[in-house]
């Protein structure tokens, strides 16, 4: 189980074992947040230099890795090799734009599920990973939580495997690789070639993998479900289920177990009748669990959606029965409802194991001085009056679920224009579009404000669109963000979104023309120096998005009365050189690089040598060398 102030154990799972590195990626969520995303290329271009070594012997390589143009290139490298799969309408518009999200536009693709009314729902990740011998590993991640940064209790599984040398497929990994397999074909748009090209040869692979099982388990099976040949869910009622899962139906708990203990969400428990409760032990987490999610930013985090985080913070599905001497337990991304068992496309993982280590009294009270999940646990007292359903609520969401749903089935286009101004964008669908007279629908690039740039999405001969006035070479964007606007009497619902356009006529010279505008004056060199001092790609990230500011000394040296709330980089420098000196060596690679040309000389702030200069003796003399 994955606490929710552990947002940093994914990017742990992603990180390669030593001597390997990560050559394609693919990964599947509901909900999609684009700089959640871009922690993952810019996690394993981190790994690559001086992240995936074991340890810091290689200064200069790893120093070399780190200068600004080779890093960002490794990230651009990266996303183009990295491939998310997302429900169609289900991408969160980011507060602020970083240009470093065009890198992800040829690597996002939008998908639906085959059911009417089921969506996409699984959280799957496949890494393809080579050795310096040219040898392939695979790690496929399991988890119930999904490609955003909201904080909840999840579940994470882990399973790492060598591809063998056979022709023959492994019959027990076959589903695996058909739901790799299959995704393609659920894309709203033909995916790049590259994506149906990385798709082919990560599922023909997984075929051949052999996983290791993770202790105490003693056998692995993979349940697709919602897709052709994987209609039928995996698990059978039972007399007594463990039943974890933040939202429940009546339904599901009759088909998947005549009792047991369930544990959910205090709103969702309180939809069900008594007599669906009654053969089970009911529980939410109690108080000290759910204060954790809270920790970092002392608030709730607002609903998304029907999976993003609810207020309690439990978001892990997990179901457990035992069986005999053994205990299965199935986790991934299916809820207890009806809709994950018979509409949703789904993923889960079963591992059988002895009762006595991972049954259903084992995970709740623990094993040999372990805590079980029951520490996490308090009784459910059902409310004294049963939940009452707003109609209107319910009307304003059943209106935008089905507009958001056609919006989602379609294929948009935005096509450039360059004129003596800039470049204008016309966004189009390419099939036609009915938009609901009690609908308001505004469009906007997400490279730009919302409150000034955002547009009525108008409809021509069945067709919608919007244009946009020409605007600068940054601005360009295949990302644009929806707003759904409805309202019933005086209540009013709003849904936004960001869908992937088709970027017809942009600049060929465009992904290099992004690199170069990241680190185009001093302010954002100071700033690309600070964030090299970071470890964390989440810190990094942050530092990403300062290079997108403008202004004199931002985080600057720290010496002048236009400092951010950063810590300055003097600053920080000095607290490197007492703590990891060796950090410092990637600072050195860039002023070394900087200091090779006029241009890059011209990029230096005025003052930085004068300070600088003094630290880098230091460090060398730590190392019993000579400052160079």
């Amino acid at each position: 189980m994955l606490a929710p102030d552990t947002r940093r154990v994914l990017l742990e799972a992603l990180k390669p074992p030593e001597g390997f590195r990560i050559d394609r990626a693919l990964a599947t969520t509901y909900t999609l947040d684009l700089m959640a995303m871009l922690t993952a290329p810019l996690a394993f271009s981190l790994f690559d230099g001086i992240g995936g070594k074991a340890d810091a012997s290689s200064s200069a390589e790893a120093s070399e890795h780190l200068n600004p143009f080779a890093l960002l290139k490794a990230v651009r490298a990266h996303a183009e090799r990295t491939t998310v799969f997302c429900q169609s309408t289900r991408i969160s518009a980011p507060p602020r734009y970083q240009r470093l999200l065009a890198y992800l536009e040829d690597s996002v693709v939008e998908v639906n599920a085959p059911s009417e009314g089921g969506v996409f729902h699984p959280k799957m990740w496949a890494l393809r990973l080579v050795g310096s011998e040219g040898e392939v590993k695979y790690r496929v991640l399991c988890l119930s939580r999904n490609l955003t940064f909201d904080p909840s209790w999840d579940t994470a599984l882990v399973l790492d495997g060598e591809l063998a040398d056979r022709q023959r497929a492994f019959s027990a990994n076959r589903p695996l690789a058909d739901f790799f397999r299959a995704l393609p074909s659920l894309a709203v748009r033909p995916p790049p070639q590259r994506v149906l090209d990385d798709v082919a040869r990560i599922a023909s692979e997984l075929e051949r993998v052999r996983f290791e099982l993770p202790p105490p388990f003693e056998d692995l099976r993979f349940h697709p479900m919602g897709l052709p040949g994987y209609t039928r869910h995996p698990l059978e009622t039972a007399p007594r289920t463990l039943i974890v899962s933040p939202f429940v139906t009546a339904p599901a708990l009759e088909e998947l177990a005549e009792g047991g203990v369930l544990v959910s969400r205090m709103d969702e428990l309180a939809k069900l009748p008594p007599e669906s409760l009654a053969p089970f032990e009911v529980h939410v987490l109690h108080d000290g669990a759910e204060m954790l999610e809270f920790g970092d930013t002392g608030e709730a985090p607002a609903r998304g959606g029907e999976d993003s985080p609810p207020p309690s913070g439990l978001h892990a599905k997990l179901f457990v029965q035992d069986e005999g001497w053994n205990a299965h337990v199935w986790t991934g991304s299916a809820n207890a409802t009806s809709a994950a068992f018979h509409q949703n496309v789904e993923f889960l993982v079963q591992l059988t194991g002895k009762k006595s280590q991972v049954g259903i009294d084992a995970l709740l009270d623990g094993r040999q001085g372990e805590p079980g999940l029951r520490a996490l646990l308090a009784s459910w007292t059902p409310p004294d009056k049963p939940a009452e359903e707003d109609p209107s609520a319910k009307a304003l969401e059943e209106r935008l679920r089905v507009a958001r749903s056609q919006l989602g089935r379609v294929t948009w286009i935005a096509e450039v224009t360059e004129g003596p101004d800039g470049f204008a964008t016309r966004l189009r669908s390419a099939g036609p579009v009915v938009i609901p007279a009690d609908l308001t629908v505004r469009v906007w690039p997400i490279s730009l404000p919302r409150d000034t740039f955002a547009r009525p999405l108008e409809s021509h001969a069945g067709h919608a669109g919007v244009d946009f006035a020409a605007r600068s070479f940054e601005a360009l964007t295949a990302f644009f963000a929806f707003s759904l606007i409805t309202t019933v009497g005086d209540q009013r619902a709003e849904a936004v979104f960001v869908v992937t356009a088709i970027l017809q006529n942009a600049p060929a010279n465009r992904a290099a023309r992004i690199l170069q505008s990241m680190l185009d004056d001093p302010a954002k060199v100071l700033r690309f120096l600070r964030m090299l001092l970071a470890s964390d790609p989440l810190d990094i990230l942050e530092g990403l998005a300062g290079l997108e500011m403008t202004g004199a000394d931002p985080a600057g040296l720290g010496t002048g009365a236009g400092a951010g709330t950063e810590v300055p980089l003097l600053e920080a420098m000095i607290r490197t050189l007492d703590r990891d000196p060796a950090r410092l060596d990637a600072i050195h690679q860039v002023v070394q690089d900087l200091l090779s040309n006029e241009e890059g000389r011209r990029l230096l702030p005025d003052g930085f040598l004068a300070a600088w200069e003094p630290l880098w003796a230091a460090r060398k003399s730590l190392t019993g060398e000579v400052a160079a």
